[in-house]
């Protein structure tokens, strides 16, 4: 089957709508993005995804539902970014509009001295991280495939070197109702997102919740902090789920080598919520205050300054 980006290929000085596309950025399985700015106002650029309407997945479509929900909420600038415009051309392909921003946590880790930051980044970029993972539930949505591939940070020239924003919210779903009601899990469920950071929920093809979300968080954390995940080198998906499930018991410090022994307490928190629970963001922003205290780290500057 073909790729979206196969199939949606904008030639730079071209015209999308209102926008013309000045360079593409980068491509991923679910399409590509390029810079863009308006023709009024050539100086300022923005980033345009782009999906083949054809396409069977359709993420583009959950990804503006979601940037619209942050609209409403009036939670743009915290840690998501800005829905500048959306469109489609007919036959063709949908597209987004967003703010720009800058390298990824992923990139920026692979970039730094053994793969991993400093102590008091990697804490300070865990509770910013965290924030915006609260901040998605708190308007209804799982984001399911949390990652460093899907935070970044701010650009220079905006002087937001500081601001974790999260992106990529094609595998979300929602998971309240309008009126507050909780959706009941499916019977069964799909795998969605990154086996590397995929949940043990995601393993067993269990429906996914809230607390599934921060344990793809917390293996997100680890690598920043100790430069990698102990399951990386496996290729088959029952295998990781298995070295997960073993880390959470009889490997525990296989898993937190290296980490402030703060991280090991959240496993417990986590597995003692239900699946309609809310989980207790305030208890791990407690332990990662802590753990800065107690590691005598620095939040700033951040490594990358």
């Amino acid at each position: 089957m073909a790729t979206i980006c196969e199939l949606v290929q904008l030639p730079v000085g071209s015209e999308c709508g209102k926008w013309t596309i000045l360079k593409k950025l980068g491509e991923g399985a679910f399409g590509a993005v390029y810079l863009v700015s308006q023709k009024e106002k050539p100086k300022v650029e923005y980033a345009l995804k782009v999906e083949a309407e054809s396409d069977p997945l359709g993420l583009l479509k959950m990804e503006v539902a979601v940037l619209l929900e942050v609209k409403k909420q009036k939670i743009v600038g915290r840690h998501f970014l800005e829905l500048a415009d959306r469109g489609n051309l007919p036959q063709k392909f949908n597209y987004m509009v967003m703010t720009l921003v800058g390298k990824s946590l992923q990139d920026l880790r692979k970039t730094a001295p053994f793969n991993k930051f400093s102590m008091g980044t990697a804490i300070s970029v865990a509770r910013q991280s965290l924030e915006a993972v609260e901040d998605l539930h708190n308007i209804g949505f799982l984001h399911r495939d949390i990652k460093p591939g899907n935070y970044t940070i701010g650009r220079k020239e905006m002087h937001e070197l500081r601001k974790v924003y999260m992106l990529d919210f094609g595998m979300a779903r929602k998971f309240a109702r309008e009126d507050g009601t909780l959706r009941n899990p499916r019977a069964r469920a799909g795998f969605r997102g990154t086996v590397k950071y995929a949940p043990l929920a995601c393993h067993i093809q269990r429906e996914q919740c809230r607390k599934d979300d921060i344990e793809s968080w917390l293996y997100m954390v680890v690598e920043m902090t100790c430069g990698r995940l102990p399951w990386r080198n496996l290729t088959e998906s029952d295998d990781v789920g298995v070295f997960k499930k073993e880390c959470k018991t009889t490997r525990l410090r296989c898993l937190f080598g290296g980490c402030p022994r703060e991280f090991t307490e959240v496993f417990p928190i986590l597995d003692k919520g239900k699946f309609f629970d809310a989980p207790e963001y305030t208890t791990i922003y407690e332990l990662l205050e802590k753990a800065m205290v107690n590691t005598k780290s620095n939040e700033f500057p951040y490594d990358w300054e």
